[in-house]
């Protein structure tokens, strides 16, 4: 005996497997997982952990300019005693912005030497 949630599944699966199916033919986006040696062999390769996010207060005098790269083009600068949240590990003397900053600072980068631990 079939119940109409059986079928509705059969109907499900059967419209997500064709979508699949037409993303491959027009070279688009799959919903199928991909089929190669290495990914048919075990689990994919896990993700490296996210880096650690301190907060910091900018304890330059003056302020400091946020970075686009480090030691790059300057594209704005955080008030002195202001509380933000970057990347505890220092890259190279630099660290990259991860909260409590205007959305176009969000993952710029700073000169840790211009920061302090809060």
């Amino acid at each position: 005996m079939r119940t109409s949630s059986g079928t509705a599944l059969r109907a499900i699966i059967r419209t997500a497997i064709a979508v699949s199916v037409s993303g491959l033919a027009a070279g688009g986006f799959a919903f199928l997982a991909p089929v190669s040696g290495a990914s048919a062999a075990g689990p994919p390769a896990a993700a490296p952990p996210p880096a650690p996010i301190c907060r910091y207060t900018v304890e330059a005098r003056h302020g400091t300019w946020v970075r686009s790269s480090p030691g790059g083009h300057g594209i704005g600068r955080l008030r002195h005693g202001k509380l933000v949240f970057a990347d505890c590990n220092a890259r190279r003397g630099w660290v990259r912005l991860q909260g409590q900053v205007p959305q176009i600072f969000l993952y710029k980068w700073v000169a840790r030497r211009a920061l302090e631990r809060y």
